[in-house]
Protein backbone atom coordinates (compact mmCIF):
# COMPACT_ATOMS: atom_id res chain seq x y z
CA UNK A 1 0.00 0.00 0.00
CA UNK A 2 3.04 1.83 -0.04
CA UNK A 3 2.30 3.67 -3.66
CA UNK A 4 -1.42 4.63 -2.24
CA UNK A 5 -0.51 6.27 1.01
CA UNK A 6 -0.98 9.68 0.50
CA UNK A 7 -4.43 9.01 -1.44
CA UNK A 8 -7.62 9.46 -0.06
CA UNK A 9 -9.73 6.23 0.19
CA UNK A 10 -12.95 7.92 -1.22
CA UNK A 11 -16.44 7.23 -1.83
CA UNK A 12 -19.17 7.40 -4.09
CA UNK A 13 -18.92 10.88 -4.72
CA UNK A 14 -15.42 11.59 -4.42
CA UNK A 15 -12.76 9.55 -6.48
CA UNK A 16 -9.58 7.34 -4.53
CA UNK A 17 -8.36 4.05 -4.10
CA UNK A 18 -9.35 1.44 -6.50
CA UNK A 19 -11.21 -1.70 -5.87
CA UNK A 20 -7.62 -3.48 -4.87
CA UNK A 21 -6.39 -0.73 -3.46
CA UNK A 22 -9.44 -0.63 -1.18
CA UNK A 23 -9.62 -4.17 -0.18
CA UNK A 24 -6.23 -4.59 0.88
CA UNK A 25 -6.55 -1.15 3.13
CA UNK A 26 -9.63 -2.99 4.62
CA UNK A 27 -7.88 -6.55 5.59
CA UNK A 28 -4.69 -4.16 7.01
CA UNK A 29 -6.81 -1.79 8.91
CA UNK A 30 -7.36 -5.53 10.87
CA UNK A 31 -4.44 -6.04 11.67
CA UNK A 32 -3.41 -2.89 13.31
CA UNK A 33 -4.43 -4.33 16.68
CA UNK A 34 -2.82 -7.92 16.11
CA UNK A 35 -5.83 -10.24 16.65
CA UNK A 36 -5.23 -13.32 17.66
CA UNK A 37 -8.28 -14.38 14.67
CA UNK A 38 -9.01 -12.72 11.81
CA UNK A 39 -11.90 -13.62 9.29
CA UNK A 40 -12.00 -12.36 5.98
CA UNK A 41 -14.98 -12.23 3.49
CA UNK A 42 -13.00 -13.16 -0.25
CA UNK A 43 -10.44 -11.20 0.73
CA UNK A 44 -9.00 -11.19 -2.98
CA UNK A 45 -12.27 -10.61 -4.75
CA UNK A 46 -11.25 -7.49 -7.00
CA UNK A 47 -7.29 -7.95 -7.13
CA UNK A 48 -5.12 -9.20 -9.86
CA UNK A 49 -3.40 -12.75 -9.62
CA UNK A 50 -0.38 -10.84 -8.39
CA UNK A 51 -1.70 -9.03 -5.86
CA UNK A 52 -3.57 -11.76 -4.66
CA UNK A 53 -1.05 -14.22 -4.31
CA UNK A 54 0.51 -11.32 -2.37
CA UNK A 55 -1.94 -10.75 -0.15
CA UNK A 56 -2.37 -14.55 0.79
CA UNK A 57 1.33 -14.99 1.15
CA UNK A 58 1.24 -12.01 3.88
CA UNK A 59 -1.60 -14.27 5.31
CA UNK A 60 0.12 -17.21 5.42
CA UNK A 61 3.03 -15.26 7.06
CA UNK A 62 0.61 -14.26 10.12
CA UNK A 63 -1.06 -17.18 10.60
CA UNK A 64 2.23 -19.28 10.82
CA UNK A 65 3.19 -16.63 13.30
CA UNK A 66 0.25 -17.64 15.78
CA UNK A 67 -2.88 -15.54 14.37
CA UNK A 68 -5.45 -17.90 13.23
CA UNK A 69 -6.28 -16.41 9.90
CA UNK A 70 -9.99 -17.81 8.23
CA UNK A 71 -11.51 -16.57 5.46
CA UNK A 72 -13.61 -17.41 1.98
CA UNK A 73 -12.34 -17.43 -0.68
CA UNK A 74 -13.50 -16.80 -4.84
CA UNK A 75 -11.57 -18.80 -7.69
CA UNK A 76 -7.99 -19.06 -6.22
CA UNK A 77 -5.25 -19.40 -8.38
CA UNK A 78 -3.39 -22.79 -7.91
CA UNK A 79 -0.46 -21.01 -6.31
CA UNK A 80 -3.06 -19.34 -4.19
CA UNK A 81 -4.83 -22.19 -3.42
CA UNK A 82 -1.61 -23.89 -2.58
CA UNK A 83 -0.50 -21.18 -0.14
CA UNK A 84 -3.22 -22.03 2.02
CA UNK A 85 -3.02 -24.83 5.11
CA UNK A 86 -6.41 -26.33 5.36
CA UNK A 87 -9.69 -26.00 3.55
CA UNK A 88 -13.51 -26.74 3.87
CA UNK A 89 -15.27 -27.51 0.93
CA UNK A 90 -19.35 -26.92 1.28
CA UNK A 91 -22.34 -27.85 -1.28
CA UNK A 92 -25.74 -26.85 0.14
CA UNK A 93 -24.57 -25.94 3.71
CA UNK A 94 -23.29 -29.57 3.96
CA UNK A 95 -19.07 -30.66 3.91
CA UNK A 96 -18.18 -32.50 1.40
CA UNK A 97 -14.03 -32.31 2.19
CA UNK A 98 -12.52 -30.63 5.51
CA UNK A 99 -8.59 -31.07 5.43
CA UNK A 100 -5.43 -30.16 3.79
CA UNK A 101 -5.07 -28.51 1.00
CA UNK A 102 -2.66 -31.06 -0.71
CA UNK A 103 -5.63 -34.01 0.48
CA UNK A 104 -8.55 -32.23 -2.34
CA UNK A 105 -7.40 -34.24 -5.12
CA UNK A 106 -6.95 -37.73 -3.57
CA UNK A 107 -10.39 -36.87 -1.62
CA UNK A 108 -12.40 -36.81 -4.41
CA UNK A 109 -10.24 -39.29 -6.55
CA UNK A 110 -11.05 -41.79 -3.68
CA UNK A 111 -14.88 -41.33 -4.38
CA UNK A 112 -14.89 -41.95 -8.20
CA UNK A 113 -13.99 -38.20 -9.29
CA UNK A 114 -10.37 -37.37 -11.00
CA UNK A 115 -8.69 -34.48 -11.22
CA UNK A 116 -6.63 -34.22 -14.32
CA UNK A 117 -2.76 -33.61 -14.10
CA UNK A 118 -1.51 -29.95 -13.84
CA UNK A 119 -5.15 -28.36 -13.33
CA UNK A 120 -6.10 -26.76 -10.51
CA UNK A 121 -7.61 -28.67 -7.97
CA UNK A 122 -9.83 -25.85 -6.63
CA UNK A 123 -11.02 -25.13 -9.89
CA UNK A 124 -11.81 -28.87 -10.01
CA UNK A 125 -13.49 -29.41 -6.74
CA UNK A 126 -15.83 -26.26 -7.48
CA UNK A 127 -16.73 -27.70 -10.54
CA UNK A 128 -17.56 -31.42 -9.38
CA UNK A 129 -19.88 -30.43 -5.94
CA UNK A 130 -21.59 -28.14 -8.66
CA UNK A 131 -22.05 -31.10 -11.33
CA UNK A 132 -22.80 -34.06 -9.15
CA UNK A 133 -26.33 -35.11 -7.85
CA UNK A 134 -27.02 -35.20 -4.31
CA UNK A 135 -26.59 -39.06 -4.28
CA UNK A 136 -23.34 -38.54 -5.64
CA UNK A 137 -22.47 -35.73 -2.98
CA UNK A 138 -23.45 -38.17 -0.28
CA UNK A 139 -20.31 -40.67 0.15
CA UNK A 140 -18.40 -37.14 -0.36
CA UNK A 141 -20.20 -35.80 2.70
CA UNK A 142 -20.34 -38.82 4.95
CA UNK A 143 -16.69 -39.40 5.07
CA UNK A 144 -16.50 -36.34 6.19
CA UNK A 145 -19.02 -36.81 9.16
CA UNK A 146 -17.62 -39.57 10.19
CA UNK A 147 -14.20 -37.72 10.73
CA UNK A 148 -16.09 -34.91 12.65
CA UNK A 149 -17.91 -37.48 15.26
CA UNK A 150 -14.43 -38.63 15.77
CA UNK A 151 -13.70 -35.25 17.63
CA UNK A 152 -10.13 -35.42 16.54
CA UNK A 153 -8.31 -32.22 16.87
CA UNK A 154 -7.54 -30.35 13.88
CA UNK A 155 -3.90 -30.57 13.64
CA UNK A 156 -2.10 -27.39 14.15
CA UNK A 157 -5.21 -25.22 15.45
CA UNK A 158 -4.70 -25.25 19.32
CA UNK A 159 -0.90 -24.56 18.89
CA UNK A 160 -1.76 -21.65 16.96
CA UNK A 161 -4.52 -20.54 19.02
CA UNK A 162 -1.78 -20.67 22.10
CA UNK A 163 1.06 -19.24 20.26
CA UNK A 164 2.95 -15.93 19.69
CA UNK A 165 0.51 -14.06 18.75
CA UNK A 166 -1.55 -12.20 21.17
CA UNK A 167 -3.43 -9.48 20.62
CA UNK A 168 -2.87 -6.43 23.23
CA UNK A 169 -4.14 -3.13 22.57
CA UNK A 170 -1.79 -0.39 22.18
CA UNK A 171 -1.82 1.77 25.41
CA UNK A 172 -4.00 4.84 25.43
CA UNK A 173 -1.16 7.13 24.76
CA UNK A 174 -0.23 5.37 21.73
CA UNK A 175 -3.92 5.41 20.18
CA UNK A 176 -4.29 9.21 21.41
CA UNK A 177 -1.50 9.92 19.19
CA UNK A 178 -2.36 8.12 16.31
CA UNK A 179 -5.82 9.46 16.73
CA UNK A 180 -5.54 13.11 16.94
CA UNK A 181 -3.24 12.88 13.90
CA UNK A 182 -6.09 11.13 11.69
CA UNK A 183 -8.70 13.60 12.88
CA UNK A 184 -6.58 16.64 12.24
CA UNK A 185 -5.62 15.11 8.42
CA UNK A 186 -8.96 14.51 8.15
CA UNK A 187 -10.22 17.81 8.71
CA UNK A 188 -7.46 19.12 6.03
CA UNK A 189 -8.26 16.92 3.64
CA UNK A 190 -11.59 17.71 3.51
CA UNK A 191 -11.02 21.05 2.36
CA UNK A 192 -15.11 21.88 0.92
CA UNK A 193 -16.05 21.12 4.52
CA UNK A 194 -13.64 23.34 6.16
CA UNK A 195 -13.90 26.21 3.72
CA UNK A 196 -17.70 25.89 3.73
CA UNK A 197 -17.23 26.24 7.44
CA UNK A 198 -15.09 29.43 7.93
CA UNK A 199 -16.85 30.82 4.97
CA UNK A 200 -20.53 30.59 6.23
CA UNK A 201 -18.53 32.05 9.50
CA UNK A 202 -17.44 34.87 7.70
CA UNK A 203 -20.25 35.62 5.43
CA UNK A 204 -23.24 36.19 7.91
CA UNK A 205 -20.50 37.73 10.09
CA UNK A 206 -21.07 40.63 7.06
CA UNK A 207 -24.29 39.95 7.00
CA UNK A 208 -24.90 40.46 10.86
CA UNK A 209 -22.04 43.29 10.96
CA UNK A 210 -24.25 45.14 8.15
CA UNK A 211 -27.62 44.92 9.74
CA UNK A 212 -26.26 45.77 13.47
CA UNK A 213 -23.46 48.31 11.71
CA UNK A 214 -21.83 51.23 14.44
CA UNK A 215 -24.72 50.27 16.90
CA UNK A 216 -21.99 49.61 19.64
CA UNK A 217 -20.55 52.79 19.31
CA UNK A 218 -20.36 54.95 22.52
CA UNK A 219 -23.03 57.24 23.45
CA UNK A 220 -22.58 61.41 23.18
CA UNK A 221 -23.44 63.63 25.80
CA UNK A 222 -25.94 65.38 23.67
CA UNK A 223 -28.01 61.54 23.79
CA UNK A 224 -31.64 62.19 24.71
CA UNK A 225 -33.62 59.23 26.71
CA UNK A 226 -35.17 57.75 23.31
CA UNK A 227 -31.50 57.69 21.62
CA UNK A 228 -29.90 56.09 23.94
CA UNK A 229 -32.58 53.73 25.09
CA UNK A 230 -32.53 52.74 20.97
CA UNK A 231 -28.81 52.33 21.00
CA UNK A 232 -28.58 50.36 24.25
CA UNK A 233 -31.45 48.28 22.22
CA UNK A 234 -29.47 47.94 18.52
CA UNK A 235 -26.68 47.41 20.25
CA UNK A 236 -27.69 44.57 22.76
CA UNK A 237 -29.42 42.92 20.08
CA UNK A 238 -26.26 42.27 17.61
CA UNK A 239 -24.79 40.97 20.78
CA UNK A 240 -27.47 38.49 20.96
CA UNK A 241 -27.91 37.53 17.12
CA UNK A 242 -23.95 36.61 17.01
CA UNK A 243 -24.15 34.81 19.71
CA UNK A 244 -27.01 32.23 18.30
CA UNK A 245 -25.25 32.45 15.32
CA UNK A 246 -22.26 31.34 17.04
CA UNK A 247 -24.48 28.18 18.55
CA UNK A 248 -26.12 27.21 15.23
CA UNK A 249 -22.50 27.69 13.35
CA UNK A 250 -20.77 24.91 15.61
CA UNK A 251 -23.89 22.79 15.84
CA UNK A 252 -24.73 21.95 12.30
CA UNK A 253 -20.81 20.97 11.13
CA UNK A 254 -20.98 18.11 14.72
CA UNK A 255 -24.49 17.27 13.52
CA UNK A 256 -23.70 14.52 11.71
CA UNK A 257 -19.88 13.15 12.31
CA UNK A 258 -21.09 10.46 14.08
CA UNK A 259 -23.76 8.97 12.59
CA UNK A 260 -21.43 9.00 9.06
CA UNK A 261 -18.70 7.74 10.72
CA UNK A 262 -20.53 5.22 13.06
CA UNK A 263 -19.96 2.08 11.11
CA UNK A 264 -16.24 2.88 10.67
CA UNK A 265 -16.26 3.54 14.62
CA UNK A 266 -17.80 0.79 15.52
CA UNK A 267 -15.74 -1.84 13.68
CA UNK A 268 -12.43 -0.81 15.11
CA UNK A 269 -13.39 -0.64 18.22
CA UNK A 270 -14.85 -3.82 18.22
CA UNK A 271 -11.40 -5.14 16.48
CA UNK A 272 -9.75 -3.47 19.71
CA UNK A 273 -7.98 -0.90 17.58
CA UNK A 274 -8.70 1.96 19.83
CA UNK A 275 -11.15 2.92 22.36
CA UNK A 276 -14.16 5.32 22.96
CA UNK A 277 -12.24 7.47 25.54
CA UNK A 278 -9.63 7.66 22.79
CA UNK A 279 -10.99 8.33 20.24
CA UNK A 280 -13.55 11.16 22.09
CA UNK A 281 -10.70 12.64 23.12
CA UNK A 282 -9.04 12.90 20.03
CA UNK A 283 -12.26 14.51 18.20
CA UNK A 284 -12.40 16.65 21.40
CA UNK A 285 -8.77 18.11 20.66
CA UNK A 286 -9.27 18.76 16.90
CA UNK A 287 -12.65 20.37 17.62
CA UNK A 288 -11.81 22.99 19.83
CA UNK A 289 -9.22 24.44 17.75
CA UNK A 290 -11.51 24.44 14.84
CA UNK A 291 -14.29 25.96 16.67
CA UNK A 292 -12.00 28.77 18.10
CA UNK A 293 -10.27 29.74 14.70
CA UNK A 294 -14.45 29.71 13.24
CA UNK A 295 -15.27 31.95 16.09
CA UNK A 296 -11.96 34.12 15.65
CA UNK A 297 -12.74 34.90 12.04
CA UNK A 298 -16.84 35.80 12.31
CA UNK A 299 -15.59 37.92 15.16
CA UNK A 300 -13.00 39.86 13.31
CA UNK A 301 -15.87 41.14 11.18
CA UNK A 302 -18.17 41.54 13.35
CA UNK A 303 -16.15 43.18 15.96
CA UNK A 304 -15.69 46.05 13.57
CA UNK A 305 -18.33 46.53 11.61
CA UNK A 306 -20.50 46.63 15.02
CA UNK A 307 -18.37 48.19 16.70
CA UNK A 308 -17.64 46.24 19.89
CA UNK A 309 -16.43 47.94 23.33
CA UNK A 310 -15.47 44.79 24.47
CA UNK A 311 -11.93 43.38 24.83
CA UNK A 312 -11.41 41.17 21.96
CA UNK A 313 -10.14 38.23 22.55
CA UNK A 314 -12.28 38.14 25.83
CA UNK A 315 -15.19 38.13 23.01
CA UNK A 316 -13.28 34.95 21.29
CA UNK A 317 -13.29 32.93 25.13
CA UNK A 318 -16.72 33.71 25.70
CA UNK A 319 -17.80 32.42 21.61
CA UNK A 320 -15.40 29.65 21.96
CA UNK A 321 -16.59 28.09 24.66
CA UNK A 322 -20.21 28.47 23.92
CA UNK A 323 -19.04 27.02 20.72
CA UNK A 324 -17.52 23.52 22.05
CA UNK A 325 -20.56 22.70 23.97
CA UNK A 326 -22.96 23.95 21.25
CA UNK A 327 -21.14 21.29 19.23
CA UNK A 328 -20.49 18.46 22.07
CA UNK A 329 -24.42 18.60 21.87
CA UNK A 330 -24.78 18.26 18.65
CA UNK A 331 -22.02 15.19 18.80
CA UNK A 332 -24.23 13.84 21.13
CA UNK A 333 -27.30 14.25 19.24
CA UNK A 334 -25.39 12.00 16.45
CA UNK A 335 -24.31 9.63 19.45
CA UNK A 336 -27.58 8.91 20.69
CA UNK A 337 -29.45 8.16 17.34
CA UNK A 338 -28.98 5.40 14.75
CA UNK A 339 -29.86 6.96 11.57
CA UNK A 340 -28.50 10.76 10.77
CA UNK A 341 -32.22 12.14 10.10
CA UNK A 342 -33.38 11.40 13.44
CA UNK A 343 -30.32 13.46 14.45
CA UNK A 344 -31.48 16.60 11.75
CA UNK A 345 -35.37 15.91 13.27
CA UNK A 346 -34.46 16.47 17.13
CA UNK A 347 -32.28 19.82 16.63
CA UNK A 348 -35.55 21.33 17.06
CA UNK A 349 -35.99 20.13 20.14
CA UNK A 350 -33.04 21.10 21.90
CA UNK A 351 -32.03 24.61 20.47
CA UNK A 352 -35.39 26.33 20.09
CA UNK A 353 -35.67 25.86 23.52
CA UNK A 354 -32.08 28.05 23.98
CA UNK A 355 -33.36 31.09 22.38
CA UNK A 356 -36.68 30.96 24.21
CA UNK A 357 -35.31 30.63 27.56
CA UNK A 358 -31.54 32.58 27.07
CA UNK A 359 -33.60 36.13 28.11
CA UNK A 360 -34.05 37.41 24.51
CA UNK A 361 -37.79 37.89 24.19
CA UNK A 362 -38.92 37.67 27.28
CA UNK A 363 -37.68 38.62 30.79
CA UNK A 364 -36.96 35.45 33.28
CA UNK A 365 -39.50 36.49 35.96
CA UNK A 366 -42.44 36.47 33.23
CA UNK A 367 -41.57 32.66 32.57
CA UNK A 368 -44.28 30.60 34.57
CA UNK A 369 -42.93 29.42 37.51
CA UNK A 370 -43.07 25.78 36.93
CA UNK A 371 -40.86 26.70 33.57
CA UNK A 372 -38.36 28.11 35.08
CA UNK A 373 -35.83 25.97 35.86
CA UNK A 374 -35.26 25.39 32.53
CA UNK A 375 -33.31 28.56 31.90
CA UNK A 376 -30.60 26.99 34.29
CA UNK A 377 -30.21 24.23 31.50
CA UNK A 378 -29.69 26.32 28.88
CA UNK A 379 -25.65 26.64 27.65
CA UNK A 380 -26.97 29.73 25.51
CA UNK A 381 -28.22 31.68 28.62
CA UNK A 382 -24.33 31.49 29.98
CA UNK A 383 -22.99 31.91 26.28
CA UNK A 384 -24.89 35.21 26.55
CA UNK A 385 -24.25 36.38 29.97
CA UNK A 386 -19.98 36.23 29.40
CA UNK A 387 -21.01 37.78 26.17
CA UNK A 388 -22.92 40.67 27.69
CA UNK A 389 -20.42 40.97 30.83
CA UNK A 390 -17.53 41.47 28.31
CA UNK A 391 -19.00 44.08 26.23
CA UNK A 392 -20.71 46.11 28.76
CA UNK A 393 -18.33 45.92 31.69
CA UNK A 394 -17.91 49.63 33.28
CA UNK A 395 -15.06 50.65 31.23
CA UNK A 396 -16.84 50.57 28.06
CA UNK A 397 -19.72 52.63 29.29
CA UNK A 398 -20.03 56.40 29.44
CA UNK A 399 -19.55 57.76 32.99
CA UNK A 400 -20.99 61.36 32.06
CA UNK A 401 -24.26 59.32 31.11
CA UNK A 402 -26.24 58.76 34.13
CA UNK A 403 -29.32 57.47 32.15
CA UNK A 404 -27.33 54.63 29.79
CA UNK A 405 -25.64 53.42 32.74
CA UNK A 406 -29.24 53.06 33.89
CA UNK A 407 -30.48 51.31 30.44
CA UNK A 408 -27.37 49.28 30.51
CA UNK A 409 -28.08 47.84 34.28
CA UNK A 410 -31.36 47.23 33.61
CA UNK A 411 -31.10 45.55 30.49
CA UNK A 412 -28.65 43.23 32.65
CA UNK A 413 -31.16 42.99 35.62
CA UNK A 414 -33.53 41.83 33.19
CA UNK A 415 -31.87 38.94 31.74
CA UNK A 416 -31.02 37.69 35.25
CA UNK A 417 -27.52 38.28 34.63
CA UNK A 418 -24.91 39.22 37.50
CA UNK A 419 -21.08 40.44 36.64
CA UNK A 420 -20.04 39.24 39.40
CA UNK A 421 -20.45 35.67 38.20
CA UNK A 422 -18.86 35.74 35.41
CA UNK A 423 -16.30 32.84 36.63
CA UNK A 424 -19.47 30.73 37.79
CA UNK A 425 -20.90 31.00 34.65
CA UNK A 426 -17.59 30.28 32.98
CA UNK A 427 -17.04 27.37 34.96
CA UNK A 428 -21.13 26.11 33.99
CA UNK A 429 -19.58 25.98 30.36
CA UNK A 430 -16.65 24.29 30.79
CA UNK A 431 -18.93 21.35 33.33
CA UNK A 432 -21.33 21.14 30.69
CA UNK A 433 -18.80 20.81 27.90
CA UNK A 434 -16.82 18.03 30.11
CA UNK A 435 -19.76 16.44 30.45
CA UNK A 436 -21.70 15.82 27.36
CA UNK A 437 -18.84 14.45 25.68
CA UNK A 438 -18.43 12.12 28.47
CA UNK A 439 -22.20 11.25 27.79
CA UNK A 440 -21.67 11.26 24.40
Amino acid sequence: LDRCADTLIGSVLSPGLSGGEMKRTAVAVELISSPSLIFLDEPTSGLDSHNAFELVKILRGLAEAGCTIVCTIHQPSSEVFDLFHRVMLLRYGQMVYNGPVEGVAEHFAAHGHHCKPNYNPADFAMTTVQRITDEEAQPLIQTVQSVVKEGSEIEGVSSAASGMWDSNPAPFVTQFRHLVKREFYQVLRDEMTLMSRFGMAIVLAILIGLIFMGSGGKWGDGDTGADVEKKVKNHWGGLQFFTINAMFLSAEPLLLVFPLERPVFIREYITGTYGTSAYFLAKTMVDVPVAFLQQLLGLVVVYFLIDYQGDFFLHVLALTLLAIVSGSTALLLGASTTRAETAVNLVPAIYVPQILFAGFFITSDAIPVFMRWIQWGCFLKYGVALSTIVEFSDKNLPDNNTFALEVVARTIEDSNINRDDWWIYTLIMLGAFVFIRVVA
